[in-house]
C-alpha cells in the first residue's frame, strides 16, 4: 500500500467518525424511532408536532414529552355524540376513569358531556401509551 494514501486524511479509507457525525446519527435514530412508534402505538406521527426536530437526539423522553405536550400532540378531541359514545363504550364503559379525569381537571357534573369525557380519556390514553411504548425506546437511544 502506498504510504502517502495511508496518511492522507482526505482519503475515505482513513475516515474517522467525528462527534458531530455521532450526534447526527443519534438524532436521526431518535427521529425515526419516535415517528415509527408514535404511528404504531399512538395512531399519529409525533414528529409532525415536534418543533425542533434537529435537537431531538439531545433530549430524553421526559423532555420530548414536554415538547410534544406543549405542541398539543397529546390533546385528542373526539367530536360528535355517536363517536364519543362509541369510544366510551369501547374504552371506559363504566365512565369511572373519564369522570375521575374530568373532576381532576376541575369540571363539575353539569359541565361534562360524552364528547368531553371521551376526549379526556383518549388524551390520557395517548400519554400513557407514550410512556409505556415510546419513551423506553427513546431513552435506550438517548442513554447510549
Amino acid at each position: 500500500m502506498d504510504k502517502h494514501i495511508s496518511n492522507d486524511p482526505n482519503n475515505t479509507i482513513n475516515w474517522k467518525e467525528s462527534e458531530e457525525d455521532r450526534e447526527h446519527a443519534k438524532n436521526e435514530l431518535m427521529r425515526d424511532t419516535l415517528q415509527e412508534l408514535s404511528i404504531k402505538y399512538l395512531g399519529e406521527d409525533a414528529t409532525d408536532f415536534y418543533n425542533n426536530i434537529e435537537d431531538l437526539g439531545k433530549k430524553d423522553s421526559s423532555e420530548i414529552w414536554e415538547d410534544l405536550n406543549d405542541s398539543q400532540f397529546f390533546h385528542v378531541e373526539i367530536i360528535y355524540y355517536s363517536k364519543a359514545m362509541e369510544y366510551l363504550r369501547d374504552n371506559d364503559c363504566s365512565l369511572s376513569e373519564s369522570v375521575e379525569l374530568a373532576t381532576e381537571y376541575g369540571y363539575n357534573l353539569e359541565n361534562i358531556n360524552s364528547e368531553l369525557l371521551a376526549s379526556l380519556h383518549a388524551s390520557r390514553d395517548r400519554e400513557n401509551k407514550f410512556f409505556e411504548f415510546v419513551a423506553p425506546e427513546l431513552d435506550k437511544i438517548y442513554n447510549n
